[in-house]
């Protein structure tokens, strides 16, 4: 389960670094940095251990309002993680929008195991 995390984490670090670079040659947004790259690994290590937390706290519920609920429960304390953290590092990537992201794309692994998917013996 930790290395699916890990991939998880590792596959979004790419994407964003990606996203990074070509916004440089496409966008004309400053060249990522080292420490813009490190900013980019905080925020998403945050964004995506937030996601875990929450995970454990309150599982994915089936599709209805309740997802919609538990979206609405879960951004507004990781866009301030995300603005205060902007603020303490003084950094050039956009942090509040970085972790919120990445605290819902995180996947749920190993959810709880429903008794009704059990096969009878």
């Amino acid at each position: 389960m930790r290395l699916l995390y890990l991939r998880f984490y590792l596959g979004s670090l790419v994407v964003l670094f990606g996203f990074y670079l070509s916004g440089h040659y496409l966008l004309g947004l400053p060249f990522p940095t080292p420490r813009m790259l490190f900013q980019i690994a905080l925020g998403t290590a945050l964004g995506m251990g937030l996601g875990i937390l929450y995970h454990r706290l309150w599982s994915l519920p089936p599709p209805g309002i309740g997802r919609v609920v538990r979206l609405f429960i879960l951004l507004p304390p990781a866009f301030m993680l995300g603005i205060g953290l902007l603020i303490l590092l003084q950094a050039q990537v956009a942090l509040h929008y970085l972790i919120p992201l990445v605290a819902w794309l995180t996947p749920a692994y190993g959810s709880p195991e429903d008794s009704s998917l059990k096969r009878p013996s």
